[in-house]
């Protein structure tokens, strides 16, 4: 016989965050409920690949994967904060940051090394503090994150006197146009990260604590998880990845200006909410972000080629992201209440 599993106040881990889901009592493979998003995807690509001309050209599909790249980058960073409960509004910002500092160096030394490294001490700089000041303090996120959004945008805009700093070198030019396969490096370096962050997400301690904190902060300290020290590693990560993409966006733009990031917000966001990542934290993964970013990427992709005006594709975009999140919360809420009826006695309830 099986022993009785015992489960304390103290210990017990909110379910979606340490079994897979359940349906009619059979577990369900998480990287199943990950692949959600896929019909969706493919139904996307399809219905664009009959109204669009020339949407699944090899050409074309490249030219999507590597316009998707900037954006895949940073949302990685963006799905690990979400995980923990939190939000970051001032990716765009960091973008412009990371990629003016990194390009001022290359330019004026004229070493990649050093102008890399520029870029990506200064986007870690800035969402370690952001995390600390959310972790530490205890000041909600969002506020936290959209005072960030204009302090570091104004500084950045300061500092590069509003300017773009340009040229950049050939060599950092070629990394978003040439690669492997005929396949921009930017591509490539967008794929490679995220397998790293999948296998951080899934295999590491670090991550089993992301998605503990993300679940149940309260039971993740009571548990022995430093949740201050997870949330400045989360808001860190998240700033890196956003220097690592505007380092990338510079390379794509030959040049690096403080604000060249921010029309990018919404789409590096919607795409971790239209993956289906739990914008309350504790459940979701990469792959799912990645569908996210595809599926945006298409969406843009065909309605360009359908002459949509920018602001009607705006709206568009906007309108898909909305129902992803209303569908997010919707599920959240109903599987709330299931298992808060399984946790209340009948007889309570009548009484």
């Amino acid at each position: 016989m099986r022993p009785e599993s015992t489960r304390t106040e103290g210990s017990a881990v909110e379910p979606s965050a340490a079994a897979p889901a359940t349906r009619g009592g059979r577990a369900r493979p998480e990287w199943l409920a990950d692949l959600a998003m896929l019909p969706a995807l493919l139904g996307l690509v399809a219905v664009l690949g009959v109204v669009t001309d020339g949407l699944l050209t090899p050409s074309n599909l490249i030219n999507v994967l590597s316009q998707s790249a900037v954006v895949a980058i940073a949302a990685i960073g963006a799905t690990f904060v979400i995980l923990t409960g939190g939000i970051d509004l001032s990716t765009g910002s960091v973008i412009g940051a990371g990629g003016v500092a990194g390009a001022a160096v290359l330019v004026g030394t004229g070493s990649l090394a050093a102008g890399v490294a520029a870029g990506l001490a200064t986007g870690t700089a800035i969402g370690a503090l952001i995390g600390l000041v959310v972790a530490r303090l205890g000041v909600v996120p969002f506020a936290v994150t959209l005072a960030a959004l204009y302090v570091v945008g104004g500084a950045t805009t300061l500092l590069s006197h509003g300017r773009t700093i340009a040229p950049v070198p050939v060599g950092f030019i070629r990394f978003s146009i040439d690669g492997p396969a005929g396949v921009p490096g930017a591509v490539w370096l967008a794929l490679v990260l995220y397998v790293v962050a999948q296998v951080a997400l899934t295999r590491t301690a670090w991550g089993r604590r992301v998605l503990h904190v993300g679940a149940n902060a309260e039971v993740a300290r009571i548990s022995g998880v430093d949740v201050a020290r997870i949330r400045i590693s989360v808001y860190a990560a998240a700033g890196l990845c956003s220097a690592i993409a505007g380092l990338v966006l510079t390379s794509g733009l030959a040049g690096a200006g403080a604000s060249m990031g921010g029309p990018l917000l919404l789409n590096i966001v919607g795409a971790v909410v239209l993956g289906g990542t739990r914008l309350t934290g504790g459940r979701g993964s990469l792959l799912r972000t990645g569908i996210g970013v595809l599926f945006l990427g298409f969406l843009s992709n065909g309605m360009s080629l359908l002459g949509l005006p920018s602001f009607d594709q705006q709206m568009v975009t906007g309108a898909f992201i909305f129902v992803a999140a209303a569908a997010n919360g919707f599920g959240w809420w109903r599987r709330r209440i299931r298992h808060t009826d399984r946790s209340i006695p009948k007889d309570a309830i009548d009484a």
